[in-house]
């Protein structure tokens, strides 16, 4: 996790689709929300559901991803609220070939295929919203797909860790305290789409050029203008 409050699976991410309602239609909009709280590292969507469903996380952090045949993951998305998830079902897509993991824990809701196209025919500004976020999420993974196909693993890295820290491609001032991310060398390995010991080495040598620092766990980026060269070399 980090401890930037932009942090997301992208720091552009504007999940929130119910934002420009009115507090009473946004409460009408809840009441149609079923919620559920699940603990820190349980799957509660697997391929073999069936139904229309979208996701509204409420609290804690979720990823988002895929198996391989093989049994490796590849992880699509980690989000922090609020957002929402799910919503390919609106172009004739299911999420049933992902799973979705509860990293800490979390709250979140299902609304239904059928109720999610009534409240989108009623409230034309969630749709724009719904429309704004696939965009930024179909960048988000165009950006992704061309890191695994052309970037080599430290510049994956420092790209993801960049991300997840919430520090965009522009200049930084050289005095704001160092940022911090808290994820496994496996979960980091899987957000880049590489192994686990590819990672930890990887890791090992930002380490030793002074760009980040890693303390119980926890990675501190130290050196911001060194990761954005070597994420966008």
């Amino acid at each position: 996790m980090s401890d930037n409050p932009a942090s997301s699976s992208s720091s552009a991410d504007t999940g929130d689709i119910f934002r420009s309602l009115e507090p009473r239609q946004r409460a009408e909009v809840e009441r149609l929300i079923v919620y559920n709280v699940y603990p820190g590292g349980q799957v509660f969507h697997s391929p073999n559901e069936v139904g229309e469903r979208l996701f509204v996380m409420r609290s804690g952090r979720v990823r988002v991803y895929k198996l391989s045949p093989e049994g490796r993951a590849l992880t699509l998305m980690v989000l922090e609220p609020p957002t929402i998830f799910g919503e390919m079902i609106l172009v004739g897509q299911r999420v049933h070939d992902t799973f979705a993991e509860s990293m800490a824990e979390c709250v979140i809701g299902v609304i239904g295929g059928d109720t999610l196209r009534q409240i989108l025919e009623r409230h034309p500004q969630v749709a724009l919203a719904l429309m704004e976020l696939m965009g930024q999420r179909l960048r988000a993974m165009e950006n992704k797909l061309a890191d695994i196909a052309f970037k080599s693993v430290p510049q994956r890295l420092a790209s993801v860790l960049l991300n997840l820290a919430g520090v965009g491609p522009g200049p930084v001032a050289s005095d704001i305290p160092p940022s911090v991310v808290r994820y496994t060398h496996q979960h980091l390995a899987d957000m880049i789409g590489s192994y686990r010991e590819t990672v930890t080495k990887a890791i090992g040598e930002l380490r030793e050029a002074g760009m980040i620092r890693i303390e119980d766990e926890v990675i501190s980026l130290m050196d911001l203008p060194q990761l954005q060269r070597l994420a966008h070399s």
